[in-house]
């Protein structure tokens, strides 16, 4: 019997006191705490109208249960068999990567006729790309449809559908189809309160606003590609035009709170920080140096960007047809081939595509230098390394002024609406611009704001969302050396002048 266990415990001295003095835990006893009784459901909410690819539709708020949390589109795309009389014996067809995603062109909410925040297809993915964990990744390509039986091109004389009522071996992803089966697709929205139970919207104490959610369908020719050698060129994608969606909905996870929880939220006053999405449009550019002005406000998490070849998601046959359609995701500055390549299939192999576009990066506020420049991989690597859980694909652009940008808790901001002239100066590569070369500069901001919900006994509630300053008199002194300047500083912040 040895007694080393027991030597370590007694060879204890001054040093230890800094360790191990007045202990305040122990880790051989679990301490609990007890929460308060709740329920949650999910409930499907249908949109008013008819849901079909290019079409905006409106799902208004059930007031089934007292809060809401999570919500997903539930999308299922029709059946698509090629058809030899009609397609030719070439005829092809194949969604594009990441049709989930790429089905929103954007989606907002609306709380009492009010937009409150507005997210994109586009960032969704983005979104994912950044804070996903590996864990899940495989699962999320599969409810949003990134997966081979989607994706792969079927061919007219190719193996049909697996019918699984019948049963029989499947076919695998390498198999020639002649099929696309039909898929529901399950994208989840990415709200404030759709990641953070804590932040759950409280519909109790929203009687009297409507909540909505605004959504629209992107276009069919941006999802898909299609090659026929019949009479009509395009006679697949006319044929799944014709067929539509054949479902689309939205799931919302409600809460139900016990009736003690529920009386106090019914009515008492709600202040919820949040945090919401800013993005003011695409740039086009055309030459390698470029000097993008940011017209953003309130206090910024951090700013994300990519710039993407105009060509990758062309609407000209020509030009995206060699490539099989659209690359909407793609932020490299080549095209990805590994779509053709035999047996493709969905997982991301790096080297397909080209190189980040973004050769440098140098980010001014009010012509100062925020930092000195710095290469693509800084921000498409680096700083995505260090605040984000996933290091993305190539071509996303990352600058955070907050170490945990992914948490709800603050962890540092830049007040842009302290700064008159933000600018965002980019090199990029001639691969992006060029000689009959264009690109799009999309930049992204994630800021805080406050969302007031205030109530009264037998009175109609107001919402209110207002900018959280967070500019402290003390910054304001040492940027600001005027009495001019201060003296509005400190009236904002309701100090003495």
């Amino acid at each position: 019997m040895t007694g080393g266990g027991l030597m370590q415990l007694v060879a204890y001295g001054a040093q230890d006191v800094y360790l191990t003095g007045n202990p305040q835990i122990t880790f051989f006893k679990v301490i609990y705490r007890r929460y308060t009784n709740f329920a949650m459901e999910s409930i499907e909410n249908p949109f008013n109208g008819a849901p079909n690819f290019g079409k905006k539709v409106t799902c208004t708020i059930q007031r089934n249960g007292d809060l809401i949390h999570r919500i997903y589109l539930q999308a299922t795309l029709p059946q698509v068999v090629i058809n030899t009389a009609t397609d030719g014996s070439g005829g092809q067809f194949r969604w594009l990567n990441w049709v989930g995603e790429n089905l929103i062109s954007y989606v907002e909410l609306e709380i009492g006729g009010q937009r409150i925040d507005k997210h994109y297809g586009d960032w969704l993915h983005i979104w994912n790309e950044l804070t996903q964990e590996a864990g899940k990744q495989a699962g999320y390509a599969k409810m949003v449809g990134n997966v081979p039986e989607l994706t792969n091109l079927i061919y007219a004389g190719g193996a049909g559908c697996d019918n699984y009522c019948y049963g029989g071996e499947p076919n695998t992803s390498e198999v020639v189809g002649s099929c696309t089966p039909m898929y529901t697709l399950y994208v989840p929205l990415q709200f404030w309160f759709c990641r953070n139970p804590g932040l759950s919207l409280p519909l109790i104490a929203l009687q009297y606003h409507e909540v909505r959610i605004n959504l629209e369908f992107n276009a069919l020719n941006n999802l898909c590609w299609d090659q026929a050698t019949g009479s009509d060129p395009h006679s697949v994608r006319n044929r799944v035009a014709n067929t539509g969606l054949a479902a689309a909905s939205l799931y919302i996870d409600y809460i139900y709170l016990d009736t003690d929880e529920r009386r106090k939220f019914a009515q008492v006053s709600h202040e919820y920080l949040i945090d919401v999405l800013q993005f003011t449009g695409g740039e086009s550019i055309t030459s390698s140096s470029n000097k993008l002005k940011l017209n953003f406000n309130h206090p910024c998490k951090e700013l994300i960007w990519v710039v993407q070849r105009d060509s990758f998601v062309s609407c000209d046959d020509t030009v995206v047809g060699p490539y099989k359609g659209q690359q909407p995701f793609n932020y490299s500055d080549w095209w990805d081939r590994s779509v053709l390549e035999s047996g493709y299939s969905v997982t991301r192999v790096e080297g397909m595509a080209g190189k980040n576009p973004v050769i440098t990066a140098l980010l001014q506020l009010n012509g100062h230098d925020r930092f000195s420049v710095r290469e693509g991989a800084y921000f498409n690597l680096v700083q995505p390394y260090q605040h984000h859980t996933n290091c993305p694909a190539v071509g996303i652009n990352v600058y955070s002024f907050a170490l945990q940008p992914e948490q709800h808790q603050p962890s540092g901001t830049c007040n842009l609406s302290r700064i008159d002239n933000t600018t965002l100066l980019l090199t990029v590569s001639n691969n992006a611009v060029g000689l009959n070369l264009s690109s799009t500069v999309r930049v992204y901001a994630t800021n805080y704001n406050v969302l007031r919900i205030m109530s009264g006994i037998n009175c109609l509630m107001n919402i209110y969302l207002t900018m959280m300053n967070i500019c402290s008199v003390a910054i304001a002194n040492r940027l600001c050396q005027t009495a001019s300047c201060l003296v509005p500083l400190k009236q904002a912040l309701g100090q003495t002048v």
